[in-house]
């Protein structure tokens, strides 16, 4: 097994607000068993300022370790870390049943989230008093010392973004974990590969301020084939359709444009009037309507929920996507 540590940049001062000091259940779950385990609440209230004030110089986690320079008041640095008792082969193996035999636990956690009942694996998760073990070359006493209080408050704060992050302190890296869950709870290696791509890539566009839209599982399981094209064929054994024409139209026009294939519906009066302003041009064959489905021949307009004219040509007795979505019919058109 490999070491696994992770290096952490330093947090600037003001990094959290002081309303609440860890954001998630498991970050406050962190810093409850930390406080219960002090012997000093002083020396904690005085490290909790450190913490905010950006004192903490940048943080390693291992296995069984989490170690930093701390700066006093007077900007003194120390060499501090925390020791954790690891978690027995025993117990890992309990959680790891426990975590496969759920359906979704391994996506929540690839999506940084951690499962509340998983406290019910019976599994010590958070540290106990007995559990921690304060380093510190300051001339405290105290245990922990505000610099070691200090180190284990910012740490709530990695494990907030990151649950791996706790895991690792209690003796298992991301690597590890992921390559155990793999053997008990039957996906592939690849197929996990794909499911950490796939969390990355709608953790970064909700940084990024796009938030992705609910989808069903007949969604979901369209965009994976569409996104991620070596996964179709087992995709289509699994759910007993062929996906060729589903991916085709998420391609052209994601949940928009699966609707459309999917789905038909019948316009309103202010929709018709839209439409048949818009298909009067000279550019355009003589269409027959049939509720959102304008068809001429082999080829078909077909007018989304959005506004949008989604084109459509027959193949071997199928009509098939045939190019993405336009606001003008005739330009449409154009791509078939």
């Amino acid at each position: 097994m490999v070491s696994d540590a992770r290096g952490f940049p330093a947090f600037p001062a003001g990094a959290r607000r002081r309303a609440r000091f860890a954001r998630s259940w498991w970050g406050n779950a962190w810093i409850t068993a930390i406080e219960d385990a002090a012997l000093d609440n002083n020396q904690m209230k005085i490290g909790r300022k450190y913490a905010y004030a950006g004192q903490v110089g940048p943080i390693t986690v291992s296995h069984g370790r989490i170690a930093a320079t701390v700066y006093g008041s007077d900007r003194t640095p120390h060499v501090t870390s925390v020791h954790i008792a690891q978690l027995t082969d025993t117990e890992w193996a309990r959680l790891l049943d426990w975590v496969a035999a759920k359906a979704g636990y391994i996506a929540a956690l690839l999506d940084k989230e951690m499962p509340h009942d998983l406290t019910a694996a019976e599994v010590p998760l958070l540290p106990q008093m007995t559990d921690l073990e304060p380093e510190c070359d300051c001339e405290g006493w105290e245990l922990p010392c505000r610099h070691a209080a200090a180190l284990s408050y910012q740490v709530a704060w990695l494990i907030d973004e990151d649950p791996f992050v706790l895991l690792l302190i209690r003796g298992r890296g991301e690597a590890d974990l992921l390559d155990e869950l793999n053997l008990r709870s039957g996906p592939s290696s690849s197929m996990l590969r794909y499911l950490v791509t796939d969390a990355a890539a709608r953790a970064q566009a909700l940084l990024d301020g796009a938030v992705p839209p609910e989808l069903t599982e007949w969604q979901d399981t369209v965009r994976w084939a569409a996104t991620y094209p070596a996964l179709t064929g087992q995709l289509a054994e699994a759910t007993g359709r062929d996906l060729t024409r589903a991916v085709r139209a998420w391609t052209y026009g994601g949940p928009t444009g699966l609707d459309v294939l999917d789905n038909t519906w019948r316009p309103g009066k202010t929709d018709l009037a839209k439409a048949a302003a818009a298909l009067e041009s000279p550019d355009l064959p003589e269409l027959t309507q049939t509720r959102n489905h304008w068809t001429a021949d082999n080829t078909q307009l077909r007018l989304g929920k959005d506004g949008r004219w989604y084109p459509y040509r027959r193949q071997d007795g199928e009509w098939c996507p045939a190019g993405p979505p336009e606001t003008d019919p005739a330009t449409a058109l154009l791509g078939i």
